[in-house]
């Protein structure tokens, strides 16, 4: 009897510090596979069918779908220029221009994953095709939860949030040379509260 209980007590041990240092290694593993542009990451080998295997493993955790290797890729923020994490409650002016792509969507998401719904009538997400442009082809979104003229990305709620920049059928899409794309700066505003 003794030793069925030591088994016992050995195999939830064992059980529990193997699920605790598999969670462990998926936590603290994001920088394998990732590209850093500015303030943007992206992981172009996410959606590959030999991605690594924490790379599936953060997919399976999220329960977020990714872009296949040939169809874009995604960058997200979770800090502006500044290195100050990114907050619901504070406006930003995202500024630049995108790599060639065929049509890009930006939205802004809670840490979890759940998109960020603003209030009634206004979209979670903006799409390049719908902003206006200088003559340049540079842009400016304010992203916030005041309402501003021009491109604006509302967000509603106060906490942390990630901005995503999801570029579709780009030639930046490959992970060579990834890093040395030019992507849009993102300076902090002024916030609800002070």
């Amino acid at each position: 009897m003794r030793f069925t209980l030591l088994v016992m007590i050995a195999i939830t041990i064992a059980l529990y510090l193997g699920g605790w240092s598999a969670r462990w290694a998926v936590d603290h593993s994001s920088e394998i596979g990732t590209v850093v542009v500015g303030q943007w990451q992206a992981t172009p080998f996410a959606g590959a069918p030999d991605a690594d295997p924490y790379s599936k493993a953060r997919l399976a955790v999220l329960g977020n779908l990714t872009l296949g290797i040939g169809e874009g890729i995604q960058f997200r923020s979770n800090a502006d220029e500044a290195g100050r994490p990114l907050r619901r409650e504070c406006s930003y002016v995202i500024a630049g221009t995108t790599p060639p792509a065929r049509i890009f969507t930006l939205a802004a998401y809670q840490p979890e994953g759940q998109l960020i719904r603003p209030s009634a009538g206004r979209p979670g997400w903006l799409t390049s095709n719908n902003l206006m442009r200088d003559d340049d082809n540079a842009f400016k979104i304010a992203v916030g939860p005041r309402t501003m003229a021009g491109n604006w990305l509302a967000t509603s709620g106060t906490g942390p949030m990630t901005l995503m920049l999801a570029l579709y059928d780009t030639p930046a899409s490959a992970a060579s040379g990834a890093s040395s794309l030019a992507l849009p700066s993102i300076r902090r505003g002024d916030c609800l509260d002070g």
